[in-house]
């Protein structure tokens, strides 16, 4: 095939780019990962006028820089295979952010197709663009579509058909920038270095700015000519003698007013929707909004998911019954008290799970999620954390292994690392499930008040790891540039497609690990005799520790249980109390059992995803140990407080 006819799709995350890459493949798709990582790699195929055509969809990235796992394999791709098609797909809506990219890849010596997606959203909100004038500035095609509505879809193959790549144009900057990039590529071009293959091919100009931006991969390149390296060190200092800081914030700042001067007569805005996020972001009301958000979020949930986590109740409560009558006493107990009441168990609250994944991508939907990321980006610098931070903490709440998977974006190695090492302590989807079960037994009435409680306590000790762990693990922040797409009326069938694709995996982990955990679980409560079973053994050896929370060997137990899958939590407790566990806990104890729950040892899914994202034994011992050093004490604080308390 003609490496002409490889389309890679690039573009910053949440501009539609999988949306379009699934509109021009259709179900002609194939799944697999990039060489030497995790990272997923999608691959589609289609034809026009009987050309086959390859489209790559790359990693959402918002820099050509090598600092971040994302960037370096989307970057590397389009280096490596020079004489493939790029298109790059632009939010509309914030065309003056986007455009960043498509200068990186013009300064890079390719030009590629420029999709500006979203089209509808953007007009819809008084943003107008002039493609046609943009296509003048930029000298390359633009065209215009949205995902959502299928609009522009056959343009684009079209265009792709059609296209043949041409010289870019030269991005200029201020003459201090520009004299010292001049220096760099004579200094190239009259000395003898021998470079690897790709960076011979590569504009000398870019090589320059990479080097002036520090790009790692760039100054590793170089790094076997020390001269070469100093004389480059000497500029920079020279530049920030004269401008009064970093180099490295310089380019970024003179790429962003090169933006504004290319847009310039070919965009006109609205500043509608700005005028409401200055409200919406404000620390004070927006911090106000945020928490009646949450609290009507968690009415929602925990109100219609109780009536449906009833019908289901009821549903295993008549199977349970149905399956006692006919069963075979030899094998009823296992079957019924086994693996029915431990999988019935977890299943009956799957609604609270399911609404609280659709509540969340509606929230993501709308465009708000983007806002509270923008909100709470003060305060997350503060503990250590970067506003990029939030994106990972919120996929915990489903699960917290994409959510570690997420962090790959985060390019400062201190930052992700301490995102790493917290997210963990985001009530993903199995430990709502153990909120929903407590709730529904002591707290009925007050369902959101207590979850609202369990999390506000979380996150209090998140930020306050957060803090302790950016005293110690060294390294630089670095500066997040908000994205903030336009407000979007729900779409729907989108929402219910990304529900339940958050929620399908629980599902699967119900049919799998919980049902096996249950028939373990059953096992040790019953062998070699329900008054004396190995669970007793070792549940009373941890009770020693577990008594200070007010927490019996069975607790112990289930906490146990909890790290092979957190839902092994629920599922132990409906087997060892068949009857009402109202009867045998009070409210502190189902509080203090629930916030140790939270916070302790993540699942093992869990923990073999923070080693391949750490690479280390080190760290992820470390995250094992403080998350059981910090359920234990916040535990036996809990349950000591609440007794002097008289609760």
């Amino acid at each position: 095939m003609d490496e002409k006819n490889i389309v890679a799709l690039l573009g910053q995350p949440n501009v539609g780019k999988t949306t379009l890459f699934n509109h021009l493949t259709g179900m002609k798709q194939r799944i697999g990962n990039w060489p030497g990582v995790t990272v997923e790699k999608k691959e589609g195929f289609f034809k026009k006028n009987n050309e086959s055509y390859v489209v790559v969809d790359l990693p959402g990235i918002y820099s050509l820089m090598s600092d971040s796992i994302d960037q370096k394999i989307a970057r590397d791709y389009i280096v490596e295979n020079s004489k493939i098609t790029v298109i790059d797909v632009i939010d509309t809506p914030n065309i003056n952010r986007n455009l960043y990219l498509t200068i990186q890849l013009l300064e890079l010596g390719i030009s590629p197709i420029l999709c500006l997606n979203l089209i509808d959203e953007a007009e819809k909100f008084g943003i107008y663009v002039n493609d046609q004038k943009l296509s003048e500035k930029l000298g390359v095609p633009v065209i215009r579509t949205s995902g959502r509505l299928k609009i522009g879809i056959d343009n684009l193959k079209e265009s792709l058909h059609q296209y043949n790549p041409v010289e870019p144009v030269k991005i200029t900057y201020s003459s201090l920038l520009e004299e010292n990039i001049e220096k760099i590529v004579d200094k190239l071009e009259n000395g003898s270095y021998k470079l690897t293959e790709i960076y011979e091919r590569l504009p000398k100009r870019w090589i320059a700015i990479s080097l002036l931006e520090k790009d790692p991969d760039v100054v590793n390149e170089f790094s076997k000519y020390p001269e070469f390296i100093k004389f480059v060190k000497d500029l920079k200092i020279e530049i920030e003698n004269e401008i009064k800081h970093d180099v490295e914030s310089y380019v970024v700042e003179q790429r962003y007013k090169k933006c504004d001067e290319i847009l310039a007569g070919v965009m006109v805005n609205s500043e509608l929707y700005e005028d409401i996020d200055t409200i919406v972001i404000h620390p004070v009301y927006g911090s106000l909004i945020f928490g009646v958000v949450l609290y009507t979020m968690y009415n929602f949930v925990f109100g219609l998911g109780d009536i449906f986590s009833g019908f289901v109740g009821s549903f295993f409560e008549i199977l349970r019954n149905y399956l006692m009558n006919i069963l075979p006493k030899s094998i009823s107990g296992v079957i019924v008290d086994g693996l029915l009441a431990g999988v019935g168990g977890v299943l009956e609250f799957f609604p609270i799970v399911f609404l609280i994944m659709f509540s969340l991508s509606t929230l993501e939907d709308t465009g708000y999620l983007s806002r509270v990321t923008a909100l709470t980006h003060s305060i997350m610098s503060k503990m250590g954390l970067s506003g990029k931070s939030f994106i990972p903490m919120i996929t915990g709440f489903g699960c917290s292994v994409p959510a570690l998977m997420g962090t790959r974006f985060i390019s400062s190695h201190k930052e992700r690392l301490i995102t790493l090492l917290v997210t963990p302590l985001v009530p993903c989807s199995a430990r709502f499930i153990i909120i929903g079960f407590f709730a529904s037994f002591f707290f009925v009435e007050h369902a959101a008040l207590f979850t609202l409680s369990i999390l506000a306590i979380t996150f209090a000790l998140l930020f306050m790891v957060s803090y302790i762990l950016s005293k110690f693990i060294k390294g630089e922040a670095e500066e997040y540039i908000f994205e903030l797409p336009p407000y979007r009326i729900p779409d729907w069938d989108n929402i219910i497609k990304m529900t339940w694709e958050k929620s399908k995996e629980f599902l699967k982990k119900a049919g799998t690990v919980i049902a096996a955990g249950s028939l373990l679980f059953y096992g040790l409560v019953n062998y070699p005799s329900p008054d004396a079973n190995y669970a007793a053994v070792v549940g009373k050896l941890l009770e020693h520790v577990t008594l200070y929370m007010g927490l019996d060997w069975r607790a112990a137990i289930s906490l146990i249980f909890g790290i092979f899958a957190k839902e092994l939590v629920v599922s132990s407790f409906s087997i060892l109390y068949p009857e009402n566990i109202s009867t045998a806990f009070s409210p502190l104890k189902a509080f203090v059992l629930t916030l140790v729950s939270v916070l302790y040892i993540p699942c093992l899914a869990t923990l073999a995803t923070l080693y391949l994202e750490t690479r280390s034994l080190k760290w992820t011992a470390f995250g094992i140990g403080y998350n059981l050093l910090l359920a234990t004490v916040v535990g036996i604080m809990t349950y000591n407080i609440g007794t002097l308390l008289g609760f």
